[in-house]
């Protein structure tokens, strides 16, 4: 083998490895290890296809990447078992009415959207200190970040509350906005709350609803 030759091959498999590194040392949550959960067990890859196909089904696949639906929220890892949880079968359509508040009037508006917080057995929702009768314990609800780091929380809070106050009746739409650029959509009431999680600390025009967050 030439010299040159030798040269460009090892280069090439010097970026091969570094590639393959990248990859195995990405964040717990990220696709990349999303990918490596899945390989480990052929049924949770059956499973994630089926869920999938559910999601395009019902007009909603790719509103927020898909497989950060199944992601474990990392906000106390000790909490967690692993980065990733695949939320009930039966409860896979409870998402669906959420997803499509995102695609029609928070994604248009934020930009793309982040998954930090998605399906949460019981035993993990009581470990965090969610609601008692949370909408993530039903895969109802989500928490989000905006992606666009230029979104603040000046700027998030300007966006949502609009939205929330025009069409959160008619969606059934909680919005919780918490500390930083983290918040909760989900579609099972009309409702808002704060940092406390209560209605009293929402930075919007309080809604009809003064219950807890859930």
């Amino acid at each position: 083998m030439t010299p040159p030759l030798r040269i460009l091959c090892l280069g090439v498999a010097a970026a091969l490895l570094l590639g393959a590194c990248a990859d195995w040392f990405a964040a717990p949550n990220s696709e990349a290890a999303f990918r490596r959960w899945l390989a480990a067990d052929a049924s949770r890859a059956d499973s994630f296809a089926r869920f999938e196909a559910a999601l395009q089904h019902s007009g909603v696949a790719g509103v927020v990447p898909d497989y950060q639906l199944w992601r474990v929220d990392r906000v106390d890892p000790r909490c967690a078992s692993g980065a990733f949880q695949t939320p009930p079968e039966a409860q896979w359509a409870n998402i669906v009415a959420t997803l499509r508040i995102l695609r029609d009037e928070v994604a248009p508006a934020l930009g793309s959207l982040e998954v930090v917080s998605a399906y949460r057995d019981a035993a993990f929702n009581a470990c965090v200190g969610g609601a008692q009768r949370s909408a993530h314990l039903s895969f109802e609800a989500l928490d989000l970040m905006p992606v666009d780091r230029a979104v603040t929380r000046e700027r998030l809070i300007a966006t949502l509350c609009p939205i929330h106050a025009r069409e959160g009746a008619h969606l059934n739409m909680g919005l919780g906005i918490y500390d930083g650029r983290r918040f909760h959509v989900d579609a099972r009431r009309f409702r808002g709350w704060g940092l406390d999680h209560h209605a009293t600390t929402f930075p919007c025009v309080a809604p009809a609803s003064t219950a807890q967050s859930g």
